[in-house]
């Protein structure tokens, strides 16, 4: 079986806090013009840093598979 390596590991992260910054979880970059709250009302952004388009859908799916592949990672570490 071969494993494979993310190139930019998405690592999960706390609670998004509703006043802070909207943040690429790709490269981690802070997006200083946009809020966590203006991207739950339905705002969308490109990162600066690694030109990825994000919108609250997008991270929920990206903070999904993170708790899964963390989930998954201490599975296989138990055995």
């Amino acid at each position: 079986m071969t494993t494979l390596e993310a190139v930019f590991p998405i690592t999960p992260v706390a609670p998004v806090e509703p006043e802070g910054l909207a943040t690429c979880p790709l490269c981690h970059t802070a997006d200083a013009t946009l809020t966590n709250a203006s991207l739950a009302a339905g705002a969308d952004w490109r990162c600066g840093r690694c030109g990825q388009m994000w919108d609250q859908k997008r991270l929920a799916t990206v903070a999904a598979y993170a708790a899964w592949d963390l989930a998954r990672q201490q599975r296989l570490t138990k055995q």
